[in-house]
């Protein structure tokens, strides 16, 4: 064996048993691989490029852009239009249908509780905070953790397959010294490999501490968190990237800078206690007295509110709507289910900020909508309507006003948008602010055709929105970088040509067996497959 002690058999057996269910399932593997490997090698044995085309990439994937920018949405334009109540009434009367209320519609006055006036008035002491700390564990005492990137790009659908092979490829190499690997060695493979130009140059390292976000969950930066230190993931799709991750030291979070957090988590779960008996006694004395203002009244020097901000009533609703103060909650919908008859009373409803104790007040049996009623929602559907039919005309009269790239701001304002900003902008990031941000193709070849002061002439259209972009600073890629890195990027870029060329053989091959009947796809069975794993209830 490697380590120079002597094959044993027995451990060999066990150990692919428990990897592979079996020996013979185990070996089959190892032999479709290698056979795999061989056809890839000789599919792909012809596959050459040239260094014009790496140096072509290179420069592409490392010029840096200043843009002055529009985007240009459905919902951006929807914030622009102002219908009137002859618009709105011409949509109501096409399509009244829509508005039929098909279920009762219940009328609420409740009183409500106030978690956070609740718990303003609850005592925390340093020792409450300190004896809150003591308990935290170890991984939670921390200010977040270190780490460093390798970012992968998916250029197209079809090569996704190829680039997570890269991935993969990258990732055996990392660990063939063990399961942790050194910052030196990660930092090393991130200068050549990682096609993230922000990070790239200082060894893919993260510009701070990542810290621990549960709305978050799907950040692959998040998978940190519960690494080791050394520790390095496989490579994580996301966004059209392929993300490989190495774990640093955790950052220290001693307790004077952990009070704050401690104060607001341990009053805001002191509060809802307090707050849940509260409401329960308010329950049982509105179930006997039927009065609202007067339970109000009882309560509410404890509730540590004024009767006023207690007491709450809903317009007429339905199961799915958003009510005002509350929003759509199926916890609410639940709390007044049972609400039959006038002055029926509830039991306490966790809500939005507190606690609900409904009444049922009034109620309307199922029939057509009255326009007041669905005023409101007619007024952003016929915005977001108008928006949709006028976008591409507002898109192109943009454009035609950005002859320069400092025209784009005022071409912007003359048709109520405006023009944004993104400094060191590189091809493959996003354009734009938030979720919305994206790219494309077109996009980035617009973008890279441009000289310093140029805008697109027309729009580039990125799904439903539109781009109108004037470059104000252009720097290209540093050349000096390219001779450093020129071997490495030729062993990428051919790596990535010959998978690109390996997945186009193996779908022409699929499509044509297919064709000749050699294959047979069961769909209806692929669709219970997906249906199982779209429900996580999947019987095998």
């Amino acid at each position: 064996s490697e380590d120079g002690k002597p094959f044993d058999q027995k451990i060999y057996e066990q150990n692919v048993t428990q990897q592979s269910g079996s020996i013979a399932a185990f070996e089959a593997g190892v032999r479709d691989d290698i056979s795999a490997n061989k056809l890839r090698a000789f599919i792909t044995s012809g596959v050459t490029i040239s260094e014009e085309e790496v140096l072509k990439d290179y420069q592409r994937k490392n010029t840096k852009f200043d843009l002055n920018y529009v985007s240009i949405s459905p919902a951006d334009v929807a914030q622009t239009i102002t219908p009137t109540d002859a618009e709105l009434r011409d949509y109501f009367e096409k399509n009244k249908k829509a508005y039929y209320i098909g279920v009762p519609q219940k009328k609420i006055k409740y009183v409500f509780v106030n978690t956070e006036k609740l718990g303003q008035k609850l005592p925390i002491t340093d020792a409450d905070l300190k004896a809150e700390y003591d308990k935290l564990p170890e991984d939670k005492k921390t200010g977040g953790v270190l780490g460093r990137e390798i970012v992968l790009r998916v250029p197209k659908p079809e090569f996704d397959e190829s680039v997570m092979q890269k991935g993969n490829e990258i990732v055996e190499r990392l660990r063939n010294g063990g399961e942790t690997v050194t910052e030196d060695a990660f930092a090393t493979t991130a200068k050549g490999q990682s096609e993230n130009a922000a990070t790239a140059s200082s060894g893919g390292k993260l510009a701070g501490p990542v810290r621990e976000n549960v709305s978050k969950a799907d950040d692959p930066y998040q998978r940190l968190i519960k690494m080791k230190p050394g520790e390095i993931t496989d490579p994580i799709s996301y966004q059209g990237r392929y993300f490989i991750l190495w774990r640093g030291e955790a950052v220290p979070k001693p307790f004077e800078a952990a009070k704050k957090e401690l104060e607001v988590s341990l009053r805001n779960r002191r509060a809802y206690s307090v707050a849940a008996e509260l409401a329960q006694k308010i329950s049982d004395t509105l179930k006997q007295n039927k009065d609202v203002q007067a339970t109000a009244q009882q309560y509410a020097a404890e509730a540590n509110s004024s009767p006023a901000e207690m007491i709450r009533e809903t317009g007429y609703v339905k199961p799915g709507d958003n009510v005002e103060n509350i929003g759509n909650s199926p916890q609410f919908e639940e709390g007044i289910a049972g609400l039959q008859n006038i002055q029926d009373v509830g039991e306490k409803t966790p809500i939005q900020n507190g606690f609900a104790i409904p009444m049922l007040v009034d109620k309307k049996e199922p029939r057509d909508a009255e326009f007041d009623e669905v005023k409101n929602e007619l007024v952003e559907v016929v915005k977001l309507e108008t928006a949709r039919n006028k976008i591409e005309q507002i898109a192109n009269d943009i454009a035609a006003g950005s002859t320069t790239s400092a025209a784009i701001t005022s071409a912007a304002v003359a048709q109520k948008m405006k023009a944004k900003e993104q400094k060191s902008f590189v091809l493959g990031s996003p354009l734009g602010e938030g979720p919305a941000a994206t790219t494309s193709e077109a996009l980035e070849d617009a973008v890279y055709a441009l000289k310093e002061g140029e805008a697109t002439r027309t729009p580039i259209k990125v799904g439903a929105a539109y781009y109108i972009v004037g470059v104000t600073k252009r720097e290209e890629a540093n050349m000096d970088d390219f001779a450093k890195q020129r071997d490495t990027l030729m062993e990428q870029m051919l790596s990535q040509k010959r998978g690109e060329v390996f997945q186009d053989y193996l779908a022409s091959t699929r499509q044509k067996m297919e064709a000749d009947g050699n294959i047979k796809v069961y769909k209806d069975a692929v669709a219970k497959i997906d249906e199982g794993d779209a429900s996580g209830d999947l019987d095998l």
